[in-house]
């Protein structure tokens, strides 16, 4: 019967070192990466293992937002939003 004692342990063995391998390889090629690459502000791809950094939209086209009453996007953005009215929605109270 120790024979099989044996064998089982060390199948056992050899299970637990396979997870703690595959854990230690996720943790090396999925995990660390991923934490670096958002610490940096960037974008994480799972599924090419690659950081990317967002590239807006204006760089891509050179068309800046214009506001439609004719004043510079810097005062467009320090204007506070208008507040809702309550005819806005009628119906509800």
């Amino acid at each position: 019967m120790p024979s099989n004692f044996n064998k089982f342990k060390y199948a056992f063995l050899g299970t637990v070192l396979l997870i703690v391998t595959a854990l230690a390889a996720y943790q090396f090629l999925y995990a660390v990466p991923q934490k670096k690459c958002e610490a940096a502000g960037d974008w994480w791809s799972f599924r090419y293992r690659a950081c990317a950094r967002p590239v807006p939209i204006v760089d891509i086209t050179g068309r800046h937002h214009k506001p439609a009453n004719g004043a510079t996007a810097a005062q467009a953005s320090a204007s506070p939003a208008p507040a809702a009215s309550a005819s806005a929605a009628p119906g509800h109270p």
